[in-house]
């Protein structure tokens, strides 16, 4: 809802971080770890041994062992061969270690599987043996010989290391071409005379590694025996394999650029900041204490200086202007510190360029209500009703529109900005007649469903009366937004076409690529996601920024401090509406208003335009508990009574609806 605030906050349609929800998880994950594992259990793979005889006609003779570590109970283990057209397997026979297991075989859509049902209970170690004859493995051409084979794919663990033997129906190494797949997994490879030994690095789960390799063409042309191919495939298969390496060659490369690029980003905005973010020197070296700044000394420097409704007092005032005139003649515009808008100073100090937050609604609202367009009364009796019972969390008041004795003549009235007008017209829109409460107005912004473009509309309106590049300068932060989005768009596309053109089976080590680039995107969406947060990090203030800001932050301090409006207060209650309407433009409305139930006796508050608001805090404050009444309404004849109708802005966590 609508509220006073002690920051600042942002009209974004978003959701808030559910709090319970959270600490429910980390409840349930607390108990989760706490809770043993009594049913856990778990396997490795150790090693892999397959020994491959070719023979003359062209058939694979195989024999394979797989070592596994148990924990816990399993009921087999077991080997999945895919087959193809034109291939099957024969003679085939399996066992495990000390025979503990029951061997058999099941045919499969794809080929087979051969399994070892185990006993109970699991042995902690096993090795599965198996061996067949493959037919079809060998591919004989019109000018070579072909054999290729995988392991791995099925296995749901790491296997810490494969071993290959295939010995070839030649009598010569140079007479044999082999290629291993993924290379990164070869640990070593060696070919004497007609037998290829190779062993591997641990093979990830779900992984495949796998060996091609051609030789000159077996005797036999059986067709039962091998596959027969009508073509020469030598200069194809080269081509492939070239083609293969220079991808896996060119990773390593494509890994440090890509290193470099993660760098360079995360550096940018440092860059940004040095050259763009960092404030400019003002030739004010010697920094003075809040004593100093807030003129403790002397306390007409305060009152001046904080008198922004007061334009005759200008000149007799200490303003920014001369504190500093000597090192920036001519900068700053008189106008400015003299009668500025509060959402125009809600809008530099806290909005996000030039954009007003919600505080900057409120100041505006109660801008209004300081000028004499809206006025600001207790309930009457009547209009509570009898079934309205004071609830603090539902404070209430009666907003009424050119009401005489809270307001001017017309002539009299100050001339409305646009965005004023914007607030005013919104108030008599949700507004039966000439008054509205503040529960029913809050209640008609929640169901105002264009309330949110209302907001955008209204934050450019005065964005357009701060002349923000005066103060600020927010090249750095476009260059960010810029440079946050680019990268963000340019990590997808890159992670998509490097996904792509290596895919991970083939080429395993593009996941360290990947990662690198989900880092950039990551980089990228976090910039992205924050950049209002870093809107002020980016870009900095003008010379005549920094003295605004220095003047406005003053106020701030000042107006929050109790210490030292007990020592200066504002001279008259006009004086303190003044500057509430400019404390709620900062987000620190509240702590004005519980200083000015602490420091102003309550028969002065009643005086002030915002008693219905401000009586709710004297109450909270403690001030005088014995002489505070109890909470008012007003009766028909104007009187204030006790019972009901209570007062100030519902104090709830969230912005406008």
């Amino acid at each position: 809802m609508l509220e006073l605030s002690n920051g600042s906050f942002e009209p974004v349609r978003g959701s808030k971080i559910n709090y319970m929800a959270l600490k429910i998880i980390l409840s349930l994950l607390f108990i989760l770890f706490l809770t043993p594992q009594v049913s856990a259990k778990d396997y490795t793979l150790e090693e892999a041994t397959t020994n491959i005889t070719i023979d003359p006609g062209g058939v694979a003779h195989i024999e394979e062992s797989i070592s596994y570590t148990f924990d816990g109970d399993y009921s087999y283990v077991y080997r999945v061969i895919n087959t193809s057209t034109g291939e099957s397997i024969r003679n085939i026979e399996g066992y495990c270690s000390n025979d503990s297991c029951e061997f058999r075989v099941e045919t499969t859509p794809e080929g087979y599987r051969l399994i070892g049902e185990l006993p109970e209970p699991v042995p902690a170690d096993l090795t599965f043996f198996i061996s067949y004859d493959y037919y079809g493995a060998v591919k004989v051409n019109d000018d070579i010989s072909e054999f290729q084979m995988q392991w791995g794919k099925e296995w749901e663990r790491p296997l810490g290391s494969l071993k290959v033997n295939i010995t070839f129906p030649v009598e010569d190494e140079s007479e044999i071409l082999y290629w291993t797949h993924p290379a990164v997994y070869t640990q070593e490879d060696k070919l004497e005379r007609n037998v290829l030994n190779l062993k591997t690095k641990e093979i990830p789960p779900s992984h495949w590694y796998g060996v091609k390799a051609v030789f000159p063409r077996v005797e036999s042309q059986n067709s039962g025996f091998v596959k027969v191919e009508d073509a020469e495939k030598l200069d194809e298969i080269l081509a492939s394999e070239k083609k293969y390496q220079q991808k896996e060659s060119s990773l390593e490369s494509l890994y440090r650029v890509t290193s470099y690029i993660l760098v360079f980003v995360l550096l940018f905005p440092v860059l940004v900041y040095f050259r763009y973010g960092r404030e400019p020197e003002t030739g004010n070296k010697e920094k003075t204490d809040y004593e100093e700044k807030t003129g403790y000394e002397d306390k007409t420097s305060i009152e001046e200086k904080t008198d922004y409704k007061n334009k005759t007092s200008y000149e007799e005032r200490v303003s920014c202007e001369e504190k500093y005139e000597t090192e920036t003649p001519g900068m700053l515009q008189k106008e400015l510190y003299s009668n500025p808008k509060p959402a125009v100073v809600n809008a530099i100090m806290e909005g996000k360029m030039g954009i007003p937050t919600m505080d900057g609604f409120t100041a505006t609202f109660m801008d209004l209500a300081n000028s004499g367009y809206i006025s600001l009364r207790n309930l009457e009796s009547r209009e509570s009703g009898s079934a309205h019972v004071l609830d603090r969390e539902q404070e209430d008041f009666m907003i009424e529109f050119g009401e005489e004795k809270h307001s001017r003549n017309k002539r009299d009235l100050p001339e409305l900005e646009d965005f004023e007008e914007d607030i005013l017209g919104l108030l008599k829109e949700i507004a039966a007649g000439r008054k509205i409460s503040w529960r029913e107005f809050k209640k008609g912004l929640e169901s105002k469903t264009d309330f949110y473009k209302f907001n955008v509309s209204w934050g450019k309106r005065v964005q357009a009366h701060t002349e923000i590049d005066r103060f600020f300068q927010s090249a750095g932060s476009t260059y960010m937004n810029w440079f946050s989005r680019a990268i963000l768009a340019a990590a997808i596309v890159f992670y998509i076409a490097v996904s792509g053109y290596f895919p991970s089976d083939d080429f395993p080590r593009v996941s360290g690529i990947n990662t690198l680039i989900a880092l950039i995107g990551i980089w990228g969406f976090l910039l992205t996601k924050n950049s209002g947060v870093f809107t002020k990090v980016f870009g900095h203030w003008t010379p005549e920024g920094i003295l605004c800001y220095e003047y406005w932050k003053d106020f701030k301090e000042y107006i929050t401090d109790l210490a030292a409006l007990k020592k200066y207060p504002p001279e008259s209650i006009k004086a303190w509406d003044s500057y509430l309407a400019y404390a709620a433009s900062l987000g620190v409305a509240k702590q004005a208003f519980q200083n000015m139930s602490l420091i102003v006796p309550f028969e002065q508050i009643k005086e002030s335009r915002f008693y219905p608001i401000s009586y709710y805090y004297y109450n909270q404050s403690g001030n005088g508990s014995e002489n505070t009444p109890s909470p008012p309404y007003q009766g028909r004849n104007g009187e204030l009574g006790a019972g009901n109708a209570g007062s100030g802005f519902e104090e709830r966590d969230g912005g406008t609806k």
